[in-house]
């Protein structure tokens, strides 16, 4: 009994160090950083936001056995060849949901000359850690830090936003990429197995905004391990920005239900920019496809202070009628929302 005692409480000591103070990375994990944003403290002291994953690339017969089972889901909701769900396109954009999230690891990063010490990971292999810092920088500028002490150069980059500025604040599908969201079969091929397409006139005009000054926040209910597929889409199409997009694992839901609008998602990260940046002037720039112009709607009404101007793209086939957008934008001035195509 008093061996049993003891061992329970040395395994209990060493959970409690594992706990508290996280595992070092491995050299067969990987960190993956997301571009995020500063918001400006004083003249010199800035909050700082970093959001990291830690994972490991899952080889082998969980890989194969796992992707077989995503296949057959797929197949069998939609009308995809067996050709197009094992091309290298989809394998390149399905690999990301397979890997192997690290929990409770504990990371250190160099940032502007100093070493941070981020918080450790939770189940899905992700963590957000906050922090102030004095910072020499210009307003408006990216900062890059990477992982301390590692051969293998794990980057990421933050940009530092002034307190006084335009914003844009952007969702993704079918508002600058073409997803056909209200078509399920489309939505899936057009995620899955087509290269991204931009939406017609989107680049040039965000372009034309960035131009102006704004800085950019892209929030979408997609999940976070579609970023590494998106990512050189938006780097070669759009301005940069932070992006936000929605936790998601195989065994919690299927990739088709989970691919879904989600309106409360989508309302807290948009309160929590704007929040972060509460002098700012706002574009929000949406679609009719599904909850937009509601969403927007509602951040609009609860910012009642804040210069917001509301821009939804009209999506073929979907409800536009002057009914639905008069009782979204019930009580906002006409001069402050517009439906384009």
């Amino acid at each position: 009994m008093r061996l049993s005692r003891a061992l329970q409480a040395t395994l209990s000591f060493f959970c409690l160090i594992s706990t508290c103070h996280g595992s070092p990375l491995k050299s067969d994990e990987t960190v993956f950083f997301f571009p995020t944003s500063a918001s400006q403290e004083n003249n010199s002291k800035w909050n700082i936001k970093i959001h990291h994953w830690v994972f490991e690339k899952e080889e082998g017969t969980f890989s194969r056995k796992v992707t077989q089972n995503i296949f057959t889901e797929i197949a069998e909701a939609l009308d995809v060849t067996e050709e197009e769900a094992h091309s290298n396109l989809f394998k390149q954009r399905i690999k990301w949901f397979l890997v192997d999230n690290e929990r409770n690891k504990k990371i250190h990063i160099d940032f502007n000359k100093q070493t941070k010490i981020l918080e450790s990971t939770s189940a899905n292999g992700h963590a957000i850690t906050s922090f102030s810092l004095a910072i020499d920088s210009t307003p408006s500028s990216w900062l890059t830090y990477k992982v301390h002490e590692d051969k293998r150069n794990f980057q990421g980059k933050v940009q530092l936003i002034p307190e006084i500025g335009l914003t844009v604040i952007s969702d993704i599908d079918d508002t600058i990429k073409i997803s056909n969201v209200l078509d399920k079969k489309e939505l899936i091929k057009n995620t899955f197995l087509k290269p991204y397409k931009t939406t017609e006139g989107m680049p040039e005009y965000y372009k034309k905004l960035e131009s102006k000054g704004a800085f950019f926040h892209y929030v979408s209910a997609s999940p976070w391990q579609l970023y590494p597929s998106l990512k050189p889409f938006m780097d070669e199409s759009y301005p940069q920005g932070t992006i936000s997009l929605r936790n998601f694992r195989l065994k919690d839901s299927s990739i088709i239900k989970f691919l879904q609008s989600s309106e409360k998602y989508k309302i807290k990260q948009i309160e929590d920019i704007i929040q972060r940046y509460p002098k700012h002037d706002f574009i929000l720039i949406g679609d009719s496809g599904e909850h937009d112009p509601e969403v927007y709607a509602k951040i609009y009404k609860k910012f009642s202070d804040t210069k917001i101007r509301i821009m939804i793209r009209a999506v073929k086939d979907s409800d536009i009628r002057e009914e639905r957008l008069h009782t979204a934008f019930k009580n906002i001035p006409k001069d402050q929302w517009i439906l384009f195509n």
